[in-house]
């Protein structure tokens, strides 16, 4: 048997991480058999088998993946020392991924992995460990808006990162149940809270 190049396993892994969310975000995770990741994907059973040993792994694998995809939404080309710029750029970058379908569609995804966290532990680090860095990052840029005068000294950073997330958490939400987000709005919104940190001039 000829060796397989890395290159071409790291494709073949990603081709069955894309099928498994179209069919993860479809009929959920427990109406989804691997048969169905056999058909969206059109690779073979031994394939997918290759790869993953059942669909625990593959849903454990979605949650690594759909991490890392958040972390390149939270990732800060230039940020701003004031930390109320790069709160406002991060808010837009999610707000817009929340408008296109591959951003929804890791949404619904994301939304069965904050329930099926109740039953595996596994899934349960990965769902924490994803809220827990955008809350550093904010709690970050949040001391550096203090430290540059821009935010108020009063203000408790992780609370405050707490409630942003939160409140993101909950425009997801609605968004999934059909409701219509008008991201103007939602940036509105979001830029009363971020008036209500700043350091009054």
């Amino acid at each position: 048997m000829p060796k397989v190049k890395p290159e071409t396993l790291a494709i073949r892994r990603e081709e069955i991480l894309q099928a498994a969310e179209i069919c993860f975000a479809r009929q959920g995770f427990h109406q989804t058999t691997i048969q169905d990741v056999i058909k969206q994907s059109g690779l073979s059973a031994g394939c997918i088998y290759g790869h993953f040993t059942g669909k625990e792994e593959l849903i454990q694998a979605i949650g690594e993946s759909r991490h890392a995809r958040d972390s390149a939404l939270l990732a800060l080309k230039d940020p701003s020392d004031d930390g109320l710029q790069s709160l406002r750029s991060i808010a837009r970058g999610f707000l817009g991924d929340l408008q296109k379908e591959e951003g929804l569609r890791a949404r619904r995804v994301a939304l069965q992995l904050w329930a099926e966290a109740l039953r595996d532990d596994v899934v349960r680090d990965q769902v924490t460990s994803g809220i827990r860095q955008p809350i550093a990052l904010i709690v970050d840029l949040l001391r550096r808006g203090q430290k540059s005068g821009a935010i108020d000294r009063g203000v408790q950073p992780r609370g405050a990162a707490r409630a942003m997330v939160a409140m993101f958490q909950g425009i997801v939400l609605q968004r999934l149940w059909g409701e219509t987000v008008s991201t103007a709005e939602a940036m509105h919104a979001f830029d009363i809270f971020l008036a209500g940190l700043a350091a009054k001039r």
